[in-house]
């Protein structure tokens, strides 16, 4: 879980303009179109873990209205009602003490159960279930392979990341079924690999101050982030499943 406000403010600056927060929060979309066919702003969403509300101004956009969202953080509350979105405070330990009784059609839950231990992140998936109505949708991106871990994750307090494998356990333990899967972004995958490996390469050799790390969360300016873009959009429309990436998006239903 990130304590750090500056992170906060990191994201809250650039997660709308940012290559790899359209192309996630794209990913979203286009999971909620497939499974509900015709466009429904009534449909009830839920952002569980929303950060500063960058998916939920998104889905704003596109015409979904019936929109709420929860987080720990004081500090991504704020920038959340900043946006004007319905955000107050949440624990994804405690998803029933969220607006107790009341189900919805989609949870999304994007890199933040990472904090949890697997136990609780069973808990967690039950818990989005039991709050499903009927032909409701689940949608969770998760950090991917130890490989990928860097400064990043240093600074954002995530202290592992998974495979696949690890997360078909849990659904099944959850009473879910994963209907599908990708790791992405699988053609950027080296050069995010190379420059991770060379921050541990300087971390191990005390290069960096591990106890004042910022993420590598930073826009790279337009021409480039459309060009990464471009790329990971495309890879996404050739590739239905991909065999790596540094980051897991998932669609689950009940069993």
């Amino acid at each position: 879980m990130i304590e750090n406000r500056l992170e906060y403010q990191r994201m809250y600056e650039t997660e709308r303009k940012l290559w790899w927060y359209q192309v996630l929060h794209g990913k979203v979309l286009s999971q909620i179109r497939k499974h509900f066919k015709a466009l429904d702003p009534d449909l009830k969403i839920l952002d569980a873990a929303c950060g500063t509300g960058g998916l939920l101004s998104f889905l704003k956009e596109k015409g979904y209205s019936n929109l709420r969202g929860f987080d720990y953080s004081q500090h991504a509350i704020d920038f959340s009602k900043e946006r004007g979105l319905n955000v107050v405070f949440g624990d994804l330990r405690k998803v029933d003490a969220f607006e107790p009784g009341e189900t919805f059609d989609i949870i999304t839950c994007n890199d933040a159960l990472y904090f949890l231990t697997d136990e609780e992140i069973v808990r967690a998936l039950n818990a989005f279930k039991t709050r499903l109505n009927r032909n409701g949708l689940i949608i969770i991106n998760i950090h991917a392979f130890e490989a990928f871990s860097g400064t990043h994750d240093l600074a954002v307090g995530s202290s592992r990341r998974f495979k696949l494998d690890q997360f078909q356990a849990f659904a099944k333990a959850a009473g879910l079924r994963i209907n599908h899967n990708t790791y992405w972004p699988f053609a950027l995958s080296l050069p995010i690999l190379a420059v991770r490996q060379w921050q541990n390469y300087r971390i191990r050799n005390k290069k960096v101050n591990v106890e004042a790390l910022d993420s590598d969360v930073e826009y790279p300016g337009d021409a480039v982030n459309a060009v990464l873009k471009a790329i990971t959009n495309t890879e996404s429309a050739i590739l239905g499943n991909a065999p790596f990436g540094s980051s897991l998006f998932m669609t689950m239903q009940p069993a």
